[in-house]
């Protein structure tokens, strides 16, 4: 093959690039635009598809004339990502969500879940395509690539910088600037930014380290989405692990199941929907890592570090020494889930106002504790009647009651 037939000047795709961005770059080399290079260098005049399944004959087309490796071509498109981030492109298997979503557990256990099934279902892939940059990415290069995963609602912020990815205007495989013309960068979070990098790390290499071993890249897209999955499980649906559902989206701050109040498969929600469930799946993570949150699922233990056996310092053991229990953490963490109950169990409420007002019997007291239950989101009525109950605790011989809660003293 003479150079002629070949283009004489492109640019290398970047890492993890999608395949429309990487042509369109190649058209502005020579002016053209991207359509206008398919049909009159390849004779394609589709581009909606170079993203999701690209036609053979056009990246055989492509491997010519640029020299770069079919497969590399193949896999700057979802059709060359199966069966790791997703089993097919073939939207017509019913079983394909519950094959894919409810085989593993993290938070929740192993078939506790509903399993649900939903027509023209793939995985990741959402109804519409996203179009979201890394605000520092576009201001330090001319270039524009736009990685293939910035398209789906796997990333919340670029594993590069840490900043949010935000919402872009132009076509396929386009930067034509921000929907926001005040667009600014926004630094994620420590929780989102790790599980972004390693989300990023699957996409890249194949593979995603977590405390407790390598995993495959197939076996973590799949643990996200079922925990995706898991935080958007009606927790009426949950018994007694619905505590568990509650406080992650508690501790992330956004309402419980992002506000839905039916079940819709992860890909069909609205995207700002979208990026809340991946928040709170952070979160989750997070939680699980710091082993304040003790998941049920399966699989939760990839999450923690393995805890060390037979391990000698050389020294003798001393039999019987066991290390002390941290009881001021564990009482630390008992009050606070027990806080967490209050604010929906009025029995709940009722019994911690009591064990908090112990010794405390005047009303000033008592008021100012109300105030304190009010401020961590206790609602009032729930303690409706019980500082008259905790006052009268002190009375005379006649039943009299003094506003501190004092005995009366007769001569």
């Amino acid at each position: 093959m003479s150079p002629a037939q070949r283009w004489p000047l492109h640019p290398a795709p970047k890492e993890g690039e999608a395949l429309s961005s990487w042509l369109n770059r190649v058209a502005n080399c020579y002016q053209m635009d991207m359509r206008e290079l398919l049909e009159h260098d390849l004779g394609h005049d589709q581009i909606e598809d170079l993203d999701t399944a690209p036609p053979l004959p056009l990246l055989i087309a492509l491997a010519r004339r640029s020299g770069i490796e079919q497969d590399r071509l193949r896999c700057m498109s979802f059709a060359g990502w199966m069966p790791w981030l997703l089993d097919s492109l073939d939207n017509s298997v019913t079983s394909a969500l519950e094959t894919y979503v409810f085989q593993l557990s993290v938070l929740l256990p192993k078939g506790s879940r509903k399993t649900r099934s939903v027509k023209r279902w793939r995985a990741w892939l959402p109804m519409q395509q996203l179009r979201r940059a890394c605000p520092r990415c576009m201001r330090e290069s001319t270039e524009h690539a736009l990685p293939l995963i910035w398209q789906l609602p796997l990333l919340l912020s670029c594993p590069t910088h840490g900043c949010w990815l935000e919402h872009h205007g132009g076509g396929t495989g386009t930067f034509m600037g921000w929907d926001d013309a005040s667009c600014e960068q926004r630094q994620a979070s420590a929780p989102i930014s790790a599980m972004d990098r390693r989300t990023w790390e699957a996409f890249t290499t194949g593979y995603v380290t977590l405390p407790r071993r390598r995993v495959h890249a197939g076996l973590w897209f799949r643990l996200l989405r079922t925990l995706l999955d898991e935080l958007n499980t009606p927790v009426s649906l949950c018994g007694s692990n619905g505590q568990t559902i509650r406080y992650v989206w508690e501790r992330c701050g956004h309402p419980l199941r992002a506000g839905q109040s039916q079940w819709q498969a992860f890909e069909i929600l609205a995207d700002s929907v979208q990026l809340q469930m991946l928040e709170a799946a952070a979160t989750a993570i997070e939680l699980i890592e710091s082993q304040f949150l003790d998941a049920a699922g399966e699989f939760a233990g990839l999450f923690v570090q393995e805890p060390q056996r037979e391990f000698t310092n050389g020294l003798p053991v001393r039999v019987g020494f066991e290390e002390p229990a941290n009881y001021w953490r564990k009482a630390a963490e008992a009050i606070e889930k027990a806080v967490l109950d209050a604010r929906h169990n009025p029995e709940t409420a009722r019994s911690l106002f009591g064990l908090a007002s112990y010794a405390q019997n005047d009303h000033d007291s008592l008021e100012q504790l109300r105030a304190i239950f009010a401020k961590v989101q206790i609602p009032a009525e729930f303690l409706s009647g019980v500082t008259r109950q905790i006052l009268y605790r002190h009375v005379s011989p006649k039943g009299e009651l003094r506003p501190d809660g004092e005995k009366l003293i007769k001569a």
